[in-house]
């Protein structure tokens, strides 16, 4: 039975970055060299092929996706400059698009135009809920208990738990079309479970499933293997894109437990001092989120590599949201401890909508890995430990 070639796919994962796989001539140069190509995992030349052949369900469907770090050694290597770690970071923005049923991640990657009106919009509509019950600006030395009387907390709380819901859902809707796609996919070289008669859930596969992600997620193993693979020069660690990665990846983290901590142990516009366990997780938590976004826009304004050199609208906005929710909250921090002026409000205006809108985009944008990727590594080794045992 012949198989029809749809090269409408190809060409629509062309506009989500800028490589060159119709290059490509299936040489495995790409798999040959990259260090996460092991038994039945094949990076990217799996992915190339199923893109060649318009084979749009199994792009999408592919755990290589997430899996991948784009060290870009593939695309050093390439005898015909084809771009495969560009083509796997694009495939990666394809499939967040496939996933969403609002086609709202679609047009962040494709439409300028689109990205700037949204974004203005949801800031506006943020800005207009916080301003709608405040009894006007804070006067004299501003502190945390002045800016909560600015925009009264159960402003912020109510929104917050909007925000909290709205992405929530739409983050649930995303997730359930990632995971209906990958248990669907065929499973890589050709490994099979047997069909048996329904069985009781392997729980003990899917506990030590949870073990390795949760080693990958904090260990940065794969990443950190990509990154010592590379050829010379060293990179010094700071600099280190593994590291970099891992700074905002924790900042973020940190900065989400300091913020539930704040919230249950202590209330809300109360004076703590700098020492204090929370606020000390807070800042150091902040300093890394700051310091890992600085350092990845200085890559990419610098091209340093083939990763910084492609880099479209949508990874700008992830970069930019953080950087600026980073820098205005060690602002506010600055306003609990020195005394200054009624300017600060405009800053806590800023850094809660910045914050509130990041959540809302989770879904649509670059941050969607923090999902995809452990569930994609999970589900992975849960297959392999099933098919393993069976």
């Amino acid at each position: 039975m012949a198989m029809r070639i749809d090269t409408s796919v190809l060409r629509d994962m062309k506009t989500f970055g800028a490589f060159d796989i119709s290059a490509c001539f299936n040489c495995g140069n790409c798999t040959a060299v990259c260090p996460l190509s092991q038994d039945s995992v094949a990076f990217p030349r799996r992915m190339i092929r199923y893109a060649q052949l318009g084979q749009k369900a199994n792009v999408v469907a592919s755990r290589e996706l997430w899996l991948c770090y784009y060290c870009a050694e593939c695309s050093d290597t390439c005898p015909r400059q084809a771009e495969p770690g560009e083509f796997m970071a694009s495939a990666r923005r394809f499939a967040i698009a496939g996933f969403d049923p609002t086609t709202i991640a679609r047009r962040l990657c494709r439409s300028a135009t689109f990205t700037c009106a949204l974004l203005a919009a949801v800031f506006a509509a943020l800005l207009v809920i916080l301003l709608a019950g405040s009894p006007g600006g804070p006067t004299g030395r501003v502190t945390s208990d002045a800016l909560l009387t600015f925009v009264p907390y159960e402003t912020i709380h109510w929104l917050g738990v909007g925000v909290g819901v709205v992405a929530l859902a739409l983050t649930v809707a995303t997730t359930v079309n990632l995971l209906w796609a990958i248990s669907r996919a065929p499973t890589p070289g050709g490994l099979g479970l047997p069909a048996r008669q329904a069985q009781v859930f392997p729980l003990a596969a899917a506990l030590n499933a949870v073990g390795t992600t949760l080693a990958e997620v904090f260990g940065q193993m794969r990443y950190r293997d990509c990154d010592t693979e590379k050829p010379a020069p060293p990179v010094p660690l700071p600099l280190r894109r593994w590291f970099v990665h891992y700074s905002i990846m924790m900042g973020m983290i940190g900065l989400a437990l300091a913020t539930a901590l704040d919230y249950f142990f202590k209330t809300p516009g109360s004076y703590v001092p700098l020492w204090s366990p929370v606020r000390l997780l807070g800042t150091v938590a902040g300093a890394f989120l700051v310091y890992g976004a600085t350092i990845a826009v200085i890559q990419r304004l610098r091209k340093s590599d083939k990763y910084s050199s492609h880099s479209l609208l949508s990874d700008w906005l992830f970069l930019g949201l953080l950087w600026g929710i980073g820098v205005t909250g060690f602002v506010l921090e600055l306003a609990d401890y020195a005394s200054l002026s009624s300017w600060v409000g405009v800053v806590f205006l800023v850094h809660i909508a910045l914050a509130m809108e990041l959540i809302l985009l989770l879904p649509f944008t670059k941050l969607a890995h923090i999902v995809y990727r452990p569930l994609a590594i999970w589900f992975t080794e849960f297959r392999s430990l099933r098919a393993t045992n069976d």
